[in-house]
C-alpha cells in the first residue's frame, strides 16, 4: 500500500495508514475519516514509544561500562510524581461531574421550553436515562484521558483536560440557561 507523501519522520502515521483498507475509506463515503482514524491510532500508540526509547537507552556498550561518561546524569531533574487521585485531581473530577450534571439539567430546561438540541438528536436528549448515561460516560472519558496522560508522564496536561472540560461545560451550561423559548 502506498503511504502517500509522508516522510520517514511520520513513521507512526505510515504504520497507522497501513491498517486502514484501501479505496473508499469509510462506509459513510467520507475520505476524511481515514485521516481521523490514522490520528486516533497514532494518539493511542503514543504511550508505547517512550518505553521503547527507554529500553534502547538502557542497553549499554560492554566496553563503556567502566567509563564515567556512560553514567552521566541527565541535566533535567526528574519531576515530582503525584498520585493520580490526589486532592487536586479529586477537586477537578468533582468539577467535571458537577458541570456534566449541570449540562443535563440545563439541556432538560431548554428542551422543556421547546428549543432543539444541536449536538445530539432530540430523541436522545428526551430519553432521560440514555442522556444521563451519556453525561456519565463523558465524565468517565474525561477522567480516563487524564489517567492516560498521568501514566505517560504528562502531568500538566492531565490537569488541563479537566480544567478545559469545566470551562467549556460552564460556558455551554450558561448558554443553555440563557436561551429563550422559540417564538
Amino acid at each position: 500500500m502506498s503511504t502517500g507523501t509522508f516522510s520517514s519522520d511520520h513513521f507512526r502515521v505510515n504504520i497507522a495508514l497501513q491498517f486502514l483498507p484501501p479505496g473508499n475509506y469509510c462506509v459513510l463515503g467520507h475520505p476524511a475519516l481515514k485521516a481521523a482514524a490514522a490520528f486516533l491510532i497514532c494518539a493511542l500508540s503514543m504511550g508505547t514509544a517512550p518505553g521503547m526509547v527507554q529500553a534502547q537507552q538502557g542497553q549499554t556498550n560492554p566496553r563503556a561500562i567502566g567509563d564515567t561518561q556512560a553514567r552521566v546524569q541527565p541535566a533535567i531533574p526528574p519531576r515530582k510524581i503525584h498520585r493520580f487521585f490526589d486532592r487536586t485531581n479529586l477537586a477537578l473530577f468533582a468539577g467535571v461531574a458537577a458541570v456534566r450534571a449541570l449540562d443535563y439539567t440545563s439541556t432538560q430546561h431548554f428542551r422543556s421550553q421547546g428549543n432543539d438540541e444541536v449536538l445530539l438528536t432530540n430523541s436522545i436528549v428526551d430519553n432521560k436515562p440514555l442522556f444521563a448515561g451519556i453525561e456519565v460516560a463523558a465524565t468517565a472519558a474525561s477522567i480516563g484521558v487524564s489517567y492516560w496522560l498521568h501514566r505517560t508522564g504528562h502531568h500538566k496536561l492531565e490537569r488541563w483536560v479537566s480544567i478545559v472540560h469545566i470551562g467549556v461545560g460552564t460556558f455551554g451550561d450558561a448558554h443553555n440557561y440563557s436561551l429563550r423559548p422559540p417564538h
